[in-house]
């Protein structure tokens, strides 16, 4: 029988470090050929309303899981037996795996003696994006900023006491920018929120706050610095990255220029080729990330009895 997973049950289940293990592995069978990514996101409006309901999904068969994501829910179904056998509601998912995909990335394609990040944007996302990067690299400084003084020092505050790590909020971009080995921009900014001429060499940027070509977080100039760029799937990104899309348009990038972070986990692509590289990961949000992340979770449930079975 299917099982159905509040947020609240996911949030207990699947744990960040846990999580970057699960896209780890689910990067990795894409590299062996195991990962569909059937749909990128589509967004859909009915006629007369202001909902927009997004769907997306794909086919993890190492995880025997074919899903698809809806706004509001996702159904994850077994590859072996073609039985539906989960409901999970998408937002902690969405919300975990996203950071957990920053961590993969970090992993990768920052130095491995980074400890000095820059982080800009204060909301939600940029929570997991915090926990996920404590996850796989040795912090001893981790400098917030936003707009709002009161945000930032607020966020600094709570990240801190929950990481035990040194994270102060500091008073522009710039601050944030500069003499950090890991800069993570986290937020919905229709213009760039940082100049890219301020980069280290070494440093490690990524892009995780948008996926609409409406909007650019990252500028021409981090990207025409950066010796590696990568997406958790060109192909979606080239229909949802403004900041490489417009770049593209520009003639300062061309799309044979980035890779999928598959490549880079599964070892064909190197993600840090020298130490003085400026590396850029792209991240969308894929299907892919939610099947993986469900299936996970649903198996645990199962072993621990949470969830709800439902009556087919």
């Amino acid at each position: 029988m299917a099982l159905f997973l509040s947020n609240d049950d996911v949030a207990a289940l699947l744990p960040m470090k846990e999580c970057i293990e699960v896209m780890e592995d689910l990067f990795q069978q894409e590299a062996r050929g195991l990962v569909l990514n059937h749909r990128s996101r589509e967004r859909q409006r009915w006629p007369g309303s202001n909902v927009t309901a997004t769907l997306m999904g794909g086919t993890v068969l190492g995880s025997e899981a074919h899903g698809i994501r809806h706004s509001s829910v996702t159904l994850i179904y077994n590859t072996t037996t073609g039985k539906l056998d989960g409901v999970v509601e998408p937002g902690n998912i969405s919300w975990i795996r996203t950071g957990a995909s920053t961590g993969v990335a970090a992993k990768y394609m920052s130095k491995p003696t980074a400890s000095v990040v820059g982080v800009i944007g204060t909301g939600r996302q940029a929570v997991t994006q915090v926990e996920a990067l404590c996850a796989v690299r040795d912090i001893s400084l981790m400098k917030i900023y936003s707009r709002s003084e009161d945000n930032r020092v607020k966020f600094a505050d709570t990240m801190r006491e929950r990481h035990g790590v040194e994270i102060v909020p500091v008073a522009t971009a710039e601050e944030a920018v500069r003499g950090s080995d890991i800069v993570c921009a986290i937020t919905n900014a229709p213009e760039p929120v940082f100049n890219g001429e301020w980069l280290e060499p070494g440093t490690h940027v990524i892009a995780a706050g948008i996926n609409t070509w409406t909007k650019r977080e990252v500028d021409e100039a981090t990207i025409d610095r950066a010796s590696l760029i990568v997406c958790d799937n060109v192909e979606q990104a080239k229909i949802e990255c403004g900041e490489l899309m417009y770049a593209a348009e520009r003639g300062s990038f061309r799309w044979q220029q980035a890779h999928d972070l598959s490549e880079v986990v599964g070892g064909k692509v190197n993600g840090w080729p020298s130490d003085d590289a400026i590396t850029l990961f792209e991240s969308q949000g894929i299907g892919i990330e939610d099947v993986a992340a469900c299936a996970y979770v649903l198996k645990k449930a199962r072993e621990r009895g949470i969830g709800i079975e439902l009556p087919f």
